[in-house]
């Protein structure tokens, strides 16, 4: 007995690795990297605690003993977000390894492959799906109980939790992607900018009175218009931020200050530093909506809850209730 089960356990060991087991790394793969054509798949309130590590409510902070940080994407709604599918199951490991006794009652079953069987009352087979994976149980991952549609609706069977879902298809969303974990990255560096902010006026000869009328300018161009974008023309943030604003059909002026940080004339340097003077962020695009500053694309100001306006766009929620955002909110 303890042969089968030690051999039924290196068996489950090699499936996991992908061995005789087609299938199973990408579905492990699929739990951390997330699906734009799933639906969410943990509610926004559930805290998943496994030994030291904490995660939640929802997506959100992760606690690993005295290591705590926020997921990046805890902000993005409507989809099936990186490392929830993975948490979903870590979830479900605790729970299988505190019933143990009860769920597993024959451990030489542990190397079973998935399967989906479907009988009527009278034993007839209706569906019948098997795979060779050990995580792959429906011919349709994204969605797994589709094929019941004929007997709870297509609506239910799509998303049977009633989770936030947005249908998207797989192209990419505006504010996700590859450029969130970069920004969030480039403000690492933000103390430098930071630093070199007021070097680079100096050297430009940017004196108190430029520095003043780039003030003035900015106070205008806020004070005219609902929503003022600054930005730099080679910065894929700004380009973005710009895209996000447009899919969203916010009117906007945008004013460009020069093509890079590094790239700027004195009156560019100017207003870069007087922006930095006045909202204490270093770095492009920066976003003022009804005269507040919002911030940039993933960083964000106080006054906007530190969320940048990708967040206040994935959240649906606004304390910009009058402004253009609220539409930009809406959809």
């Amino acid at each position: 007995m303890i042969r089968a089960v030690g051999d039924a356990w290196l068996n489950y060991l090699a499936m996991c690795a992908g061995l005789g087991a087609p299938g199973t790394l990408q579905e492990i793969f699929r739990g951390y990297v997330g699906d734009r054509t799933s639906p969410e798949r943990l509610p926004s309130d559930t805290v998943v605690t496994a030994g030291p590590i904490t995660i939640g409510p929802g997506v959100g902070p992760v606690k690993m003993g005295p290591i705590k940080y926020a997921q990046w994407w805890a902000d993005e709604r409507g989809s099936l977000r990186p490392v929830e599918l993975a948490t979903v199951r870590l979830k479900n490991m605790v729970e299988v390894l505190s019933n143990w006794d009860s769920y597993v009652t024959d451990p030489t079953a542990i190397a079973l492959r998935g399967a989906t069987y479907l009988f009527d009352e009278d034993g007839e087979t209706l569906y019948e799906y098997r795979s060779r994976g050990v995580l792959t149980y429906s011919e349709t991952m994204a969605r797994p109980l589709t094929f019941l549609a004929p007997y709870i609706g297509e609506e239910k069977a799509r998303n049977p939790l009633g989770l936030p879902d947005t249908g998207e298809a797989t192209a990419a969303a505006r504010g996700r992607g590859v450029l969130k974990p970069a920004g969030r990255a480039m403000g690492l560096l933000a103390p430098v900018f930071r630093a070199l902010n007021p070097v680079q006026a100096s050297a430009l000869g940017v004196d108190d009175d430029a520095l003043a009328a780039a003030r003035a300018e900015i106070d205008r161009a806020v004070g005219a218009n609902h929503v003022v974008i600054y930005t730099y023309g080679l910065s894929p943030f700004s380009t973005e931020t710009i895209a996000l604003l447009d899919e969203a059909g916010v009117d906007y002026e945008r004013i460009e200050i020069g093509p890079e940080w590094f790239l700027l004339g004195k009156e560019g340097s100017a207003t870069r530093a007087a922006l930095l003077e006045m909202t204490g962020q270093s770095s492009l695009p920066h976003v003022f909506i009804d005269g507040q500053h919002v911030g940039g694309l993933f960083t964000g100001s106080p006054s906007s809850g530190g969320a940048g306006l990708a967040s206040l766009k994935e959240s649906r929620e606004s304390i910009f209730v009058s402004s253009p955002l609220a539409k930009m909110a809406s959809r």
